[in-house]
């Protein structure tokens, strides 16, 4: 009996000792109380305590690692609530980026690295994340002779948004375009093309032509290397978890999931359903397949969450115009929807315009007689108002909110009216809607929400909110979003262990360098995968 309680004495003290302590810190918890302590312990996959350093001593055992982070800020791991993660992944080694450089010299720059690096010939790919206003010392989209000075050896292409496509001389002479910019002349490409956008005119044409043609399709083990080099550099950025709501064109999903299983993961990847709905006869086949799925199919790692980002795809609205849709319009929507109340499926869908948030939420009003539409998702709502905002928290909905820092100023208002939503009290989260229209590194959004500044330098939200409420958005709020606030958002005992230690203070850094802060250690699920000591 003895020798018994000894064991169990020692199984519960074991089941106490962690296998790390990170110590010497300001660990922003972003736990209800907005604690901030000195102190994280870990073991395992978990949090073991979050507490003031003297509390976790009696957590330390012999073998227990202690890690000094000389006095840096740890905030939970980043979440990004709407990523197009598999559009960018898969064709990760053909492009490179220049999210959020300012000067235009040193954006030719990175384009010319990225061509000296790649073999004579191959393309080199911009697709999107950037905005011909970002560059302070020249604003405007790139000449032929600027491409052809930086890649004079490969056809370039560079994308904004789905509005301009840039190209050098090589690129246009396989494409039989001439103009190399937006609304050329252009051969028609077939369908919607890899860039996910539909259309065949214009700068759409040009750039879905160059990305059917000339951007390969990866092997799976080349897709797999893909992700899990597009993983890294997300880690890098201070992501540990994104949301990808692409489309069925986008690339198998389950991908993810094997990466996962092969434990080569080193971020959390959750999906949308996949599926096509493009007219009536096809959203019965969607709402057909949901109503044969169960909702919410995923672990820790990956899996589904919902249904989105276009839940019926002709109802796709946008700020530039303003788009009302008829009963006949939303009626393959409404399909969808109720099949998705009546089974437990979540939306998280598409709405710019405040005449489309209107209409999807008297949708919402008829479908709830289905099932329940709790913690539905709005995504965008750039030009939501105040009466949208009160009616959405009414209906328990949540809002998506998304950088904006690649796309014009000069609307009237606060667009999207962040303090507005914040003061309101419902639930909202802050993603990118990366990479195609927006940067992708969750800092840069962040500095967006905090100053309400774009690129180079101007303020285009009068109103932000506070760095706090800020990164709530960006881990807490977002862990509610994707149904995962038990063991993601915040840093407290149970929760997966994802955090990330920072070069500077997100919470005393000028308001101006919160988009140059830099992850100089990134953990997820216990383990550092990115930097380190």
């Amino acid at each position: 009996m003895k020798a018994l309680l000894f064991l169990a004495l020692a199984i519960s003290l074991a089941a106490q000792t962690a296998d790390t302590i990170y110590h010497n810190a300001k660990i922003v918890t972003v736990d209800g109380d907005f604690h901030i302590v000195s102190g994280l312990a870990v073991k395992g996959d978990r949090i073991l305590a979050a507490d003031d350093i003297a509390k976790l001593k009696p957590l330390a055992g012999p073998q227990t690692k202690l890690v000094d982070l000389k006095g840096r800020t740890v905030i939970p791991g980043l979440i990004d609530n709407h990523l197009h993660f598999l559009r960018d992944a898969l064709r990760w080694k053909h492009q490179t980026r220049i999210d959020g450089i300012t000067g235009r010299t040193k954006a030719l720059e990175v384009i010319t690295a990225k061509a000296k690096a790649s073999p004579e010939g191959q393309w080199v790919f911009v697709l999107g994340g950037w905005s011909e206003d970002q560059f302070a010392d020249q604003p405007g989209g790139f000449t032929k002779a600027e491409l052809d000075a930086a890649a004079p050896k490969n056809p370039v292409l560079i994308q904004k948004s789905y509005m301009a496509a840039y190209t050098n001389t090589l690129a246009e002479l396989a494409l039989g375009t001439s103009g190399g910019q937006s609304g050329g002349p252009m051969r028609k490409s077939k369908g919607k093309g890899k860039s996910g956008g539909g259309g065949d005119s214009g700068a759409r044409g040009i750039i879905n032509s160059a990305l059917d043609r000339f951007l390969p399709e990866p092997s799976e083990n080349e897709a797999l290397q893909n992700i899990r080099d597009f993983s890294v550099v997300l880690n890098g950025m201070g992501l540990t978890t994104v949301y990808d709501v692409g489309r069925d064109t986008d690339g198998p999903i389950e991908l993810c999931g094997k990466l996962a299983a092969q434990n080569q993961a080193t971020l959390r990847v959750f999906h949308t359903l996949r599926y096509s709905a493009n007219d009536p006869a096809q959203a019965e086949e969607a709402a057909a397949l949901i109503r044969g799925s169960k909702p919410r199919q995923n672990n820790t790692w990956s899996g589904l969450i919902g249904i989105g980002e276009h839940t019926y795809g002709p109802i796709h609205d946008s700020t530039m115009r303003l788009t009302r849709y008829s009963a006949e319009d939303l009626a393959p929507f409404e399909s969808i929807a109720s099949a998705a109340a009546a089974g437990g499926w979540h939306i998280h869908d598409h709405a710019m315009q405040d005449s489309t948030l209107t209409a999807y939420m008297d949708v919402f009003e008829r479908v709830k007689a289905q099932g329940s539409i709790e913690r539905w998702t709005l995504a965008h709502c750039d030009n939501i108002s105040p009466a949208s905002i009160a009616r959405a928290k009414q209906l328990g909905l949540t809002l998506a909110i998304h950088n904006k820092t690649a796309k014009p100023a000069g609307r009237d208002g606060d667009s999207p009216p962040l303090k507005a939503i914040q003061d309101s009290g419902i639930i909202w989260g802050l993603g990118s809607d990366g990479g195609t229209v927006a940067p992708i590194n969750p800092f840069t959004t962040l500095w967006w929400a905090v100053t309400g500044k774009i690129f180079p330098d101007r303020i285009a939200i009068q109103q932000p909110v506070s760095r706090e409420q800020a990164l709530i958005a960006h881990t807490r709020s977002n862990a509610h979003l994707l149904f995962k606030e038990k063991d993601l958002g915040s840093l407290e005992a149970g929760k997966l262990a994802d955090f990330v230690v920072l070069d500077r203070d997100f919470l005393t850094v000028p308001a101006d360098e919160i988009k140059d802060l830099k992850p100089v250690m990134t953990v997820v699920d216990g383990k550092v995968v990115f930097g380190g000591s």
